[in-house]
């Protein structure tokens, strides 16, 4: 009898230490639990803090466009004033640029009267009449300018986001846009370099990457007050951002694997210091350019500034 109440109580102290483990380990799972959701909150306020600051550096990079822009048509009061015009010019994406030459595509002169003309970069334009020469100063001399004139209608320059390199008159009874249009699918090497992030990519056209990277590092931001002295930062994030270049000259190659021979050039934006330690490692013709930051999550939409022309009007 002794026997079977020491096994009953037994058998009981074995259900009840199931019983317990069955609650710890339910325990331990509503613990994992928990743990998942705060890494998970957690993550998804870091990602909301890395866009709260890529929006930040968006909005003071464009207020200090609209700042510039603002000085510029003070210059401009000023210039009418005086009684110059400064005429008007605007940046056109390449979708714009498509329509605006399907329009001049549509026109025709029986007169054949119709001007096109393509100012190379360095030239001052002189096969052009003499009534464009403001024109041609005002576009940008290292890429050179596209003039499109009807003489009883309008006078429009497109200076091209890639040199112009010879120059070229024609006066028809329409215009002549194909270069332009050639201008659009120029393959080239994007790199955005911006301390700690800079973007690689191959684009084919203005379509959008056929291939992108983003190589990140840590580099100091700013100097705080307290702890290092103003030339010792300086002298860290020199070597932070030097190393942030040895990285992207690393990751060049990948990035060009497969499509080494098919850009023209290399069109580079970003932190000059950071541009000018990068440049010796990009084995093709550099066109520096000024673009804004890229965005992370729609790095396309990069290729708007790559590809987009200035457009003035005489």
């Amino acid at each position: 009898m002794v026997d079977l109440l020491g096994k009953k109580r037994l058998e009981e102290e074995i259900e009840r230490l199931r019983s317990w483990g069955a609650e710890l380990e339910e325990e331990k799972g509503s613990l994992k639990l928990q743990i998942e959701r705060r890494e998970e909150k957690i993550r998804k306020l870091t990602a909301a803090f890395q866009e709260t600051s890529i929006a930040l550096k968006a909005s003071e990079q464009r207020i200090a466009a609209l700042q510039e822009r603002s000085a510029g048509e003070g210059e401009g009061e000023e210039a009418e004033k005086e009684g110059r015009s400064p005429g008007s010019s605007r940046l056109l994406k390449p979708r714009e640029v498509e329509r605006l030459l399907d329009r001049l595509d549509s026109i025709s002169s029986p007169k054949g009267d119709l001007l096109s003309a393509y100012v190379a970069r360095g030239s001052a334009g002189g096969d052009l009449p003499l009534e464009f020469n403001d024109l041609v100063k005002r576009a940008d001399l290292d890429r050179g300018v596209a003039v499109f004139s009807d003489p009883l209608l309008f006078t429009i320059a497109l200076v091209p986001p890639f040199p112009i390199e010879e120059d070229e008159v024609a006066v028809a009874g329409s215009f002549k846009t194909g270069p332009v249009r050639e201008m659009l699918d120029i393959p080239v090497l994007v790199v955005a370099a911006h301390a700690g992030e800079t973007l690689l990519g191959v684009a084919l056209g203005r379509e959008g990457f056929a291939k992108h990277t983003v190589v990140k590092s840590t580099v100091k931001e700013k100097h705080t007050k307290g702890g290092w002295s103003q030339k010792r930062f300086e002298r860290l994030r020199e070597e932070d951002i030097r190393q942030h270049a040895d990285l992207v000259a690393e990751r060049l190659p990948q990035i060009l694997e497969g499509y080494r021979s098919i850009p023209a050039r290399a069109v580079v934006s970003g932190d000059p210091a950071l541009v000018k330690m990068i440049a010796p490692a990009i084995e093709m013709p550099i066109l520096e350019a000024k673009m804004g930051r890229f965005d992370r999550k729609n790095p396309n939409q990069l290729l708007e500034e790559v590809y987009g022309f200035v457009c003035l009007r005489g």
